[in-house]
């Protein structure tokens, strides 16, 4: 069976699954009493309070401590109580002054407070402790009909569409879900951190994040409203603003973990601290902030693009650097651009802006027209103009009051408009290649950015380009299963699919010698090819350790395959094409990688069509790979492999000249499976070969990829 020596499994992988953390309810204090629900809408007015009052942070030293009201540390002149633990290991407590007194001001409640703060953080036992801080929205929310939706083209993201339209999950941390139906079938399930429960719907009248999620995915082709920056993607609701629309640090923390741990790829906030006329140089950077970076690294750890607004102080001069979360490490800081392309004057600035994106000019306010609102007062900014944002939005009725016909769309501006743009663009990005990491996805948003002429630093690396950011060529993906050069018949490639991004192959081959021998890449989606580095193993005698010794290249073009390799000094280059060697259905679908848990290192890859089974089996001659086939054809469930050692003239990479395979037999391998695709299956092996042997009696293959 010259061409069926092909397949061979690489040294198994043992991949470790992750617990999620279990979210915690959050109840915040709220920003100032609520006004009686009305059917006019209002924008929640600008809080005088930077921090919630007698409320901080903080985390105590050893992650086992188990705290009580008696347990907390004594903070002198105040009564500390234990709120609520939160879910970075750091807990909200509240502080009362003593003697209990009614403060005087605003700035006595916080003076109070920052004094008892600054008593925590002497004590040994504190790892950190920091204020609870109000964060506010940005901007108002709009979605557009798409012939109105002027943002889009200036981001060439039409021609992005043409590539890629999103799959991924986007966390929209923000006031909350409703159900436009510009939306319809966009939302997951999520959770309120404002008010602690499982219901993320919005129930207030100011609704921030309807807009937000109109830009990041209103669905398009559905006869209704504009379009979505990633039209595919789903959106979970993580709504962290409570009763009053007061947004808190700890409730924001507490979602960036949440929106990690269920599945979001990307983490949009639309909030942030913000210039307070009545401490004009209070400054609130990320890095004086422990809990919210930890969150945010902690999101970043698991995969998470997080992407925040820059804030709309840039008339009052305050910098990005100084707001949080933007100015978090490991965030993408957006700032504002306005219809010409030009930065917005009121989008903060600075040199922690990486990017802009289309906020627009609120040249007549933030607040714009709407199309198909109902009578709707906006006493706070009166609706005016069409060069904002255009976004799904519903008039100012609590959410769970609103009817069908409230619901519209409306044109606002700020960088809560910027900011879905940039995490729409992350998405779509990742559902390209979603095996980059956070790093590759701002690197990639940052160096494909339009420069703005006369804008420095204040406009990060530029305007975003979508179209330059998506890529526009990458290769088909090769089929699974069996690859083999019909002119050079005797070695070949296995290739399993890995994401819809990356896919693993192992090459068997031969030594200069004739020896089997066999390599492995994990080859990752780039423009016109895959790419990766060729990896040999070596056995330690109880697991392997990799080396790179080359790289693997695989291109598809005018229909054709080709394997391009070096390894060393050498490199070469032949044509591949699929092995279909049976047909018909399965009893036992083995098709994919297997391995042993109990000794990484070593496995088998098995290629299924009809009831005919080619296994290959990696394994070591001392520490050396080497690799074995048998085939099988059977209908039953209980397989046994007669097991063959091949050796090759001419077949090593780089050889030339007349090939020639030469079989010896080599013993058994023998599985027991179950009808259909078995994830694991009991198996036995004794083999003998030159050099080696491989007998294990009794040990339990799993699967690692397929079918």
């Amino acid at each position: 069976m010259k061409k069926s020596l092909l397949s061979v499994l690489l040294s198994s992988l043992l991949l470790n699954a992750c617990g999620a953390d279990v979210p915690v309810a959050t109840t915040a204090a709220p920003l100032a009493a609520a006004p009686a629900p009305s059917d006019t809408f209002t924008a929640p007015a600008k809080s005088s309070r930077r921090f919630v009052p007698g409320q901080a942070i903080v985390k105590f030293k050893g992650s086992d401590r188990a705290l009580t009201d008696a347990a907390l540390p004594p903070v002198r002149g105040f009564r500390a109580r234990l709120v609520q633990p939160l879910s970075s290991g750091a807990v909200l407590v509240s502080l009362e002054a003593e003697p209990r007194s009614v403060a005087a001001s605003i700035a006595e409640e916080e003076s109070r407070t920052l004094d008892a703060i600054a008593e925590l953080r002497r004590n040994p036992d504190v790892e950190y402790a920091h204020e609870n801080l109000y964060m506010e929205f940005f901007a108002t929310p709009t979605d557009p009909l798409y012939s109105q939706q002027w943002n889009y083209p200036a981001i060439n993201l039409p021609t992005a569409w043409n590539s890629v339209t999103g799959n991924v999950k986007i966390a929209v941390l923000d006031t909350g879900r409703l159900d436009h139906p510009d939306l319809s079938g966009a939302w997951t399930t999520g959770y309120d951190f404002g008010q602690g429960d499982a219901d993320p719907y919005d129930t207030n009248t100011y609704h921030h994040g309807l807009h937000v999620a109109g830009i990041l995915a209103a669905r398009t082709n559905n006869g209704t409203g504009g379009a979505g920056v990633c039209w595919g993607c789903q959106l979970m609701p993580v709504k962290v603003s409570n009763a009053n629309n007061g947004v808190t640090m700890s409730a924001v923390d507490d979602a960036i973990r949440y929106a990690a741990d269920n599945g979001a790829r990307v983490i949009n906030m639309s909030f942030g601290t913000a210039y307070n006329p009545n401490v004009p140089t209070a400054v609130y950077p990320c890095s004086n902030y422990a809990d919210i970076q930890n969150a945010v690294t902690y999101a970043i750890g698991k995969g998470v693009v997080v992407v925040a607004a820059a804030g709309n102080d840039g008339v009052a001069g305050l910098q990005t650097a100084n707001i949080t979360p933007a100015s978090c490490t490991g965030v993408i800081a957006v700032g504002a651009s306005t219809q010409t392309g030009a930065r917005a004057a009121w989008s903060s600035g600075g040199a922690r802006v990486d990017v802009i994106a289309p906020g627009g000019t609120a040249a007549s306010g933030f607040y714009g027209q709407g199309i198909g609102c109902l009578p709707d007062p906006n006493t706070a900014d009166p609706y005016s103009g069409t060069d904002q944002i255009l976004s799904a939005w519903a008039i100012g009725k609590p959410g769970a009051t609103l009817l069908p016909g409230d619901y519209c769309h409306r044109y606002l501006s700020g960088t809560s408009m910027a900011s879905p743009h940039v995490a729409g663009l992350a998405a779509l990005l990742l559902s390209q290649k979603p095996s980059m990491t956070p790093a590759q996805v701002t690197a990639r948003i940052k160096s494909t950015a339009t420069a703005v002429s006369g804008c420095g630093s204040d406009c990060g690396t530029g305007r975003i380009n979508a179209a330059a950011a998506v890529y526009t060529n990458l290769p088909p993906r090769p089929d699974k299963g069996p690859w083999y050069n019909p002119a050079r018949s005797g070695n070949g490639l296995d290739i399993q699919h890995l994401a819809s991004d990356q896919i693993h192959v192992t090459w068997y081959t031969y030594t200069a010698a004739g020896v089997p021998i066999w390599y492995q890449a994990y080859l990752f989606a780039e423009p016109g090819e895959w790419r990766g580095d060729l990896l040999k193993a070596s056995w330690t005698g109880s697991s392997a350790t990799l080396s790179v010794v080359g790289t693997m290249r695989i291109t598809y073009s005018g229909g054709l395959w080709r394997f391009y390799w070096t390894l060393g000094s050498l490199s070469g280059n032949e044509p591949i094409q699929f092995l279909a060697f049976g047909s018909g259905s399965s009893v036992m679908n083995l098709n994919g990688l297997w391995f042993n848990a109990a000794e990484s290192g070593w496995g088998t890859s098995f290629n299924t069509q009809g009831n005919t089974h080619v296994l290959n089996l990696t394994v070591y001659q001392g520490s050396n790979p080497v690799w074995l086939q048998g085939v099988a054809s059977s209908t039953s469930t209980s397989l046994t492999f007669p097991m063959s050692y091949f050796t090759g003239t001419n077949l090593c990479p780089g050889c030339t000249g007349t090939t020639s395979t030469s079989a010896t037999a080599a013993g058994t391998f023998t599985v027991n499976g179950s009808a259909g695709t078995p994830s694991s299956m009991a198996a036995s092996s004794a083999v003998s070969f030159p050099g080696g042997t491989w007998n294990r009696p009794s040990f339990t293959l799993s699967r690692l990829t397929g079918p």
